[in-house]
């Protein structure tokens, strides 16, 4: 879940989108939005929980759970030869 990222991590990325936005040519106050929206996505990407349910993507892994208890996951990435 989010709590489990650590703010370094979050503060780097978010550090790494305004600067990309800023060098875009944003301004200011619109960097700020876009970045929040930027950094949400980020969290969803590589949060378990914050990530679409495969089965109907407009539900959350963290839903499905409520009423599971979960023993152990696998994490596998595309191309690891699995």
């Amino acid at each position: 879940d989010k709590e489990s990222l650590k703010k370094e991590i979050l503060d780097k990325e978010l550090e790494i989108i305004k600067a990309e936005l800023l060098n875009s040519g944003k301004k200011a106050d619109i960097v700020e939005k876009i970045a929040l929206g930027k950094i949400n996505k980020f969290v969803s990407d590589n949060t378990l929980l914050n990530q679409p349910w495969i089965m109907d993507p407009k539900i959350k892994v963290s839903d499905i759970l409520k009423d599971l208890k979960v023993l152990d996951f696998v994490r596998y990435k595309v191309g690891e030869g699995v």
